[in-house]
Formats: structure tokens, sequence, C-alpha cells
């Protein structure tokens, strides 16, 4: 693996996960985007099953893992910006978009601002909806300004993966475990991003790209109900349930996951079928 740094037009530091140039020459971009209190790290094992002749980039968004905070807070649409900066910047053509909860709600909103920059997009776990419990969110954020999170690994264990996965208690569960408790109180800027978000139920009329929507039927945080409603006002979409995961299927089932983009991929875009084969 390979790594980059991208500047923001605010001098922001992007750091990026990435193939090698010699690797990425005439391969198939993807760009992955990743959940509140993770970071691109979370799509490793999904990276490291997919097909060679795809060039897989995993950017963490500002302010959360690598990445710099920069002089603007991290709502959606800064992230927005940042990644079609971090697309053009790659200057490797259209690219398969994948978001992950926050990443989601980023790619929804590039898949309506800059569908010229996007051959595909995949959203998993997240909702065309504002916040429903925003009180819940503005709780936590300010429980993290005050207190950090030291305290906080066993309830983000609990929103953001099923209970399968957390009881199982693997090596996996556990070094996320001790990524979330050591975020400090700078975990605070992107939970407001998250729960300040519009709705986006309007512009779903707008998005032309073909979609594939993931939910976990473990999920506390999101139900699949809400990728339902995307999948229902977007032509072409498709929608799959992953029955043993929660908020993450990325991490908690990563063999589906990348099987399942192979799938899409060839399905939806002929020009990435033709890479793969």
């Amino acid at each position: 693996m390979n790594s980059r740094i991208f500047l923001a037009d605010d001098g922001a530091r992007l750091y990026c996960r990435g193939p090698s140039d010699s690797a990425a020459h005439d391969a198939v971009p993807v760009l992955m985007l990743h959940s509140l209190f993770f970071d691109g790290s979370m799509f490793d094992a999904v990276r490291a099953l997919l097909s060679t002749d795809l060039a897989v980039y995993a950017p963490d968004h500002r302010g959360q893992g690598r990445s710099g905070a920069g002089r603007e807070a991290p709502s959606i649409d800064r992230l927005a910006s940042d990644t079609i900066g971090i697309i053009e910047t790659l200057g490797a053509g259209p690219v398969h978009l994948v978001g992950s909860s926050m990443g989601g709600y980023v790619a929804l909103r590039i898949a309506q601002r800059r569908p010229d920059l996007l051959r595909s997009c995949v959203l998993s776990c997240c909702t065309a909806h504002a916040e429903r419990q925003p009180e819940r969110f503005a709780a936590l954020e300010q429980r993290i300004r005050d207190e950090g999170t030291a305290l906080l690994g066993p309830t983000l264990l609990q929103t953001m993966f099923g209970e399968r996965f957390v009881a199982e208690d693997g090596e996996v569960c556990r070094a996320w475990r001790r990524h979330f408790e050591s975020l400090g109180r700078s975990a605070a800027d992107p939970v407001q991003g998250v729960f300040a978000r519009p709705g986006y139920e309007a512009l779903l009329a707008d998005v032309r790209l073909p979609l594939l929507l993931f939910s976990g039927e473990l999920d506390r945080a999101k139900r699949p109900a809400d990728m339902q409603y995307i999948a229902e006002r977007v032509a072409g979409s498709r929608h799959v349930t992953v029955g043993d995961s929660g908020h993450t299927p990325p991490v908690e089932n990563p063999a589906l996951f990348a099987a399942e983009l192979l799938r899409f991929w060839n399905e939806s875009t002929p020009v990435a079928a033709r890479a793969l084969n």
C-alpha cells in the first residue's frame, strides 16, 4: 500500500491510502469513504479482496485519522468538496465511489453535485433523511468535548457494530475499540458534521448513477428501511441487506461486501467489467 497527501483548498492536509503509481496506471479507480469514528483503514480487508485491476484509494476525512483539520469544520458539504478535489487531483477519470455511513452522506452529495466524476456510487448504512435524533448526537458531541472518548469504547462498539461481532470480541473488534478510545476530544467536530446534515430527499431525483445500497440487519444506528427508501427513488438501484452485520458491513463481513461490489461493477458498468475480466 502506498500513501499520498492531498491539499484541500483551505490548506487541510488530507491523507490517502492507495496503490503505487505503477499499479494505478490504466487501472479502474475506486475511492472509498469511511464512517464517523473510523479512518480509511476500515476498508483494508475489502481492498485486499478486490481485483488488482482496480486502483483503490481510501482517504481519511479532514480532522480524522491522519488528515489535518484545516480551517473549515467537517460538514458533509466540506467533506464532499475535499473528495471532489482528491478525484480531480488523481486525474484518473471517473471513479467508483463507495461511502459508509458518514462517507455515504458525502458520496450522495457528490453524486448530486458532480456526477461527471463518478462511474457508479455505493452507499452503506446511511439515510436520505436528516438526523431523527439530533438531541442524542448533540449530547454525544458535548460529552466528547468535555471528556474525550477514553470511556466510550463499549458505547461506540455497540453503535457501530452488530451484537454478533461485538460478542465474538475478535482481534478486529478489539482493535477498533482501542481506536475509538484513542480519538480524544477532536472527534466532537465530525460528530457535529454528521448530525447537522440536512435531509437529502429532494436531491435523490437528481441522481442518475447506478446505486448499490447496503444495510445491516443488526444495525442499531440506521434501518434497512432507510436504504430501501433510497432504492425506491433512484432507478436501477439494488439493495443488499447483510444478515449478520450491524452498522459497518465492510468491517463485519468484508468478503460479502467485496463480492457484492465486484458483482455490481461488472453488471452496471461495462468499462469496469472489461477491466475486471
